[in-house]
């Protein structure tokens, strides 16, 4: 997987080419002219104190904060090449490129082809790439041949052993390790800077203590859970000396009380059969949704599994619910 980031992508927008791009697009006269009014024309200022500067006139960009920001330039990059042999997944300025062979070398070949067709594009619809932020990765259970690094635009990106992408910490044997540590430290510090909310003195009734746990702490350390969700059982008994401890603060229970009543008491999903809950959910909302990476993230039965996967199929996403 090779890891694109766009250099300022909503402030680079070429107006003119966006314009041209909905006309194509063939959208409606007097949207054209609204669209229009709406791109062009602004002008901004800085202020510091009492000092002011002259007015400025961009001559490309998107306004920054706007809802409609986010349609109009997936709109501009829609027609974005894509390669027959590779698979890309695009969210905002973030791109990723996925190839899969059984040679590295022709993975690193398809990359690099791929790449160089991004990098024509991005040139002629006036984008940049920033090649410092590019990273690569090459997933495997083997013991791989690693390829020489790949060369783009004069500099050398190398490959990496793990990648973050969209907040998720993704390494090249995807067991997810590097991930939920990260997520537990984080929780644990959001953890203590609330830590008087849900303390014995605080005033705070038990459901309310409950209900700051699940919106703040359990959704962070469960981001992205049906990607993880076939993880190792050590990382998920990270997970749930995490909630335990937790769960004791909100209800000023025992240290040595047992997990169970812990759970039973509070009313609480042990945090595994929760993530289970949360993976079910994701399959079977997926399967009817418009985007066909998504729609097709858990098209696969146990046959499948057993006739491809056969070493490995205990670590197939889907197949711990089936």
């Amino acid at each position: 997987m090779a890891l694109l980031d766009l250099e300022k992508a909503y402030d680079t927008v070429w107006i003119t080419g966006l314009l041209y791009k909905l006309i194509t697009l063939k959208l409606p006269e007097y949207l054209l002219f609204v669209l229009r009014s709406y791109l062009e024309g602004r002008t901004y200022t800085v202020h510091i104190n009492d000092s002011q500067s002259t007015t400025v006139l961009p001559l490309a960009g998107l306004p920054q904060g706007a809802v409609l920001s986010t349609t109009l330039f997936t709109l501009y990059i829609a027609d974005i090449p894509h390669p027959h042999d590779i698979q890309m997944a695009l969210y905002a300025d973030d791109i990723a490129i996925l190839a899969q062979s059984w040679r590295p070398d022709t993975i690193a070949h398809r990359i690099n082809s791929t790449m160089s067709h991004l990098f024509r594009y991005f040139n002629k619809w006036k984008l940049q790439a920033n090649i410092t932020k590019t990273e690569l990765i090459l997933f495997t259970k083997r013991r791989p041949l690693i390829p020489k690094p790949l060369q783009c635009q004069n500099a050398f990106i190398p490959w990496s052993s793990e990648v973050k992408y969209l907040g998720l910490i993704l390494d090249s044997k995807l067991l997810f390790t590097t991930h939920i540590k990260s997520v537990v430290h984080k929780a644990m510090g959001s953890f203590l800077k609330i830590f008087p909310l849900l303390a014995r003195n605080s005033p705070l009734t038990i459901p309310t203590k409950l209900l700051l746990y699940k919106l703040p702490l359990r959704s962070t350390i469960t981001y992205a859970a049906p990607v993880w969700s076939s993880t190792s059982p050590t990382n998920y008994q990270h997970l749930q000396i995490y909630q335990s401890k937790s769960l004791r603060v909100i209800g000023n229970l025992p240290r040595r009380t047992p997990i169970p009543n812990l759970h039973a008491q509070l009313q609480m999903t042990p945090i595994r059969r929760f993530i289970h809950l949360l993976t079910d959910k994701f399959f079977k909302r997926s399967s009817t949704h418009p985007n066909p990476l998504l729609r097709n993230t858990g098209y696969y039965t146990i046959q499948d599994l057993l006739r491809q996967y056969t070493k490995y199929k205990h670590k197939r996403v889907k197949h711990i619910l089936l």
